[in-house]
């Protein structure tokens, strides 16, 4: 992609000017849905695959710097509400952060609290070394430091938010459910197109990302924190409005549009 294209993809989409690069912050002050012994009883649930030949990078000439895939896991490293809801834009048809959506936000907000939450155990307990501190000659998506370069990689924390969302999303527009499914698990391969996780803590942290948004959907307060962002969602899908960057993502994705 030229760089004008690459700089239109990040404008379009709002990487430019919301994304602040991931690193690690101390324990979240906003609240989840789960409690300490949620939280305890899924990270005892998961290990870390081990790391077999397979699980390296993915395939520098399709994901690396400069391609498509590259400029839309830059994007996709943004996981924070509001600006995280535009991932799932292309999907419904519509363009969520365009206004305010707080109970759209709010719902987000717990899951990410729940997923940082988790991730934060598990990594602790499981140290993994980083694709980008096991080769440091490797380029990654963001700008970085030593701490977070030598922070642990397992489970990947992007894919554990994407998977989570993805499942939200999914009860939110269940006419949708594979399509923003699919989002969310493309959320997570993005940690590993940046050279930040390998491929194994993705599908790890899939797999715990669904487990998280089954366990939080199942506390008392989830129910009504989801109609209050469904009735959001509804509402910005009968606006009309699209998200001008969803050609680059099709393209990105290697998705035609069902017109062609």
């Amino acid at each position: 992609m030229k760089p004008a294209a690459a700089l239109a993809v990040c404008l379009i989409l709002g990487a430019c000017a919301t994304y602040r690069p991931p690193a690690p912050v101390p324990a979240p002050t906003a609240q989840g849905y789960l409690d300490e012994a949620a939280l305890d009883q899924l990270a005892g649930a998961f290990r870390p695959t081990p790391l077999i030949p397979g699980n390296e990078p993915p395939d520098p000439a399709r994901f690396g710097p400069g391609t498509d895939r590259w400029w839309l896991a830059i994007v996709h490293a943004e996981l924070r509400p509001p600006e995280a809801a535009q991932h799932f834009d292309c999907s419904l048809g519509t363009r969520l952060a365009g206004q305010a959506r707080p109970a759209l936000s709010r719902v987000m907000t717990r899951l990410l609290t729940d997923t940082e939450n988790l991730t934060r155990r598990l990594a602790q307990a499981h140290p993994r070394q980083r694709p980008i501190a096991a080769d440091p000659g490797l380029q990654p998506c963001q700008r970085i430091n030593d701490a977070t370069r030598n922070s642990p990689s397992w489970p990947a924390g992007g894919a554990v938010a994407g998977a989570a969302y993805g499942e939200l999303y999914a009860d939110l527009a269940p006419d949708q459910a594979a399509s923003v499914r699919r989002q969310g698990s493309e959320i997570g391969f993005s940690r590993a197109v940046c050279r930040m996780n390998w491929v194994a803590d993705v599908q790890d942290g899939l797999d715990i990302g669904r487990a998280v948004y089954e366990r939080a959907a199942a506390m008392p307060d989830f129910a009504a924190d989801l109609e209050a962002a469904r009735a959001e969602v509804a509402k910005a899908r009968a606006e009309g409005l699209t998200n001008p960057g969803c050609a680059a993502e099709r393209r990105a994705l290697g998705v035609r549009p069902a017109a062609d």
